[in-house]
This record gives structure tokens, sequence and C-alpha cells, in this order.
């Protein structure tokens, strides 16, 4: 068997193929399965759009859904993801800083910065909540790559 003829190995992506990475604005589109499960608590699902104005509007009602000890970091990710994108300055500054200081810090890490490759150039929100990681106690390696992100 040639190298033409072999069959690249599952989970792999070949030229023809690209891989799907599930943390970009199209991705968090399509598949909806990092919505909160609102009928556990009762009420009726959520919308993407729905859930994240619903956040931005009362970060304070809502932070539960973006605890790292309720679900996975990869679906908290998508949750932080779909509010940063739907916010604005000055509006949702305190929405914002909570996801940096919250969620965003918690998963900081040279994954978390792959994962956010897809978003640069940061938008103003993006780099408001990202601003409000502290990083002080990361590797200076880390500190570095998302300094030279900031600068993208």
């Amino acid at each position: 068997m040639t190298k033409k003829n072999r069959k690249p190995p599952s989970g792999k992506h070949t030229a023809d193929a690209p891989a799907v990475d599930a943390f970009t604005q199209s991705a968090l589109a399509s598949d909806l399965t990092w919505l909160p499960d609102m009928t556990a608590v009762g009420k009726p699902p959520l919308t993407a759009e729905a859930y994240a104005e619903a956040y931005l509007a009362d970060p304070g009602e809502w932070y539960w859904s973006t605890l790292l000890l309720h679900d996975p970091s990869a679906i908290v990710l998508k949750r932080v993801l779909a509010i940063i994108e739907q916010a604005q300055l000055p509006g949702h500054e305190k929405t914002l800083g909570q996801l940096g200081s919250g969620p965003l810090e918690d998963m900081m890490s040279e994954e978390l910065l792959d994962r956010l490759q897809h978003w640069l150039p940061f938008t103003p929100a993006m780099r408001h909540a990202l601003g409000q990681v502290r990083m002080s106690s990361e590797p200076p390696a880390l500190q570095q790559r998302l300094n030279a992100m900031f600068l993208r």
C-alpha cells in the first residue's frame, strides 16, 4: 500500500477535510449543545441569542451557567464566547469583568489561547474581558503570548 492510498487516522484532518474547531463563531451558531439546560430548572429552552441577552442584562442571575463546577470547561468557554460576542462597551463592562475574572481566569492556559486564535483580532468586548484576567501568577511565556495576541 502506498502513502497515497492509505487512509488518514480517524480524528485527523487532511487538506481535503479541514478540521472543524468547535470554538469559532460559526461553530457556536451551528452547535447549540452548550446552551444551559433550562428544562432542568423548570423553564423553557433558550435560543443562543436569548441566553446571551439574558446574561448580559443580569449577570448576577446567570453567573451559575459559567461556573466551572457544574459543566466541563469546553461548554463553559462556548457560553462565555457567545456572551462576549454579543456584548457591547461601555454597557456591559460589569458582565465582561465578571467573565474575565471568573471563568476566563480559571481557564487561562495555552489551550485557551489556542482556542482564542480564531477570535483574532479581538473585539473591544473580548479585550475588556481578557484584560480582567490576573496574569501576574501565570508563566511569563503565557503572559507574553496573550500580550502578543492583544497587538494583533
